[in-house]
């Protein structure tokens, strides 16, 4: 577990650079150093869309409500899940020179 290497020259991506890429629609990233252009795996697409949507259905439908939080806090802690999720997602994701 770690942060992506450019496949053709080994410079490290910056956690930034990645969550960036994350955020926005799953945007390409081009390598600083040699300009190689690096498109997200099918299956790193997968893994970020289930750990940034798996905990907060887990947290809404099955941990809220044993609490009895309200439908405001149930969704507010939802959604908080899904933030903190997504912080760990950089270290997951891989790119593939496309």
């Amino acid at each position: 577990m770690g942060l992506q290497t450019c496949d053709t020259c080994g410079k490290r991506f910056n956690w930034s650079e990645i969550y960036k890429s994350l955020l926005i629609s799953y945007r390409p990233i081009r390598c600083n150093e040699c300009a190689a252009e690096h498109r997200i795996t099918f299956s790193s697409r997968m893994i970020a869309a289930l750990l940034i949507v798996l905990p907060m259905n887990l947290f809404v439908f099955f941990i809220s409500p044993p609490l009895h939080l309200s439908i405001p806090s149930t969704l507010l802690f939802g959604i908080l899940f899904a933030i903190l999720f997504s912080f760990v997602t950089p270290f997951l994701i891989k790119y593939r020179v496309g």
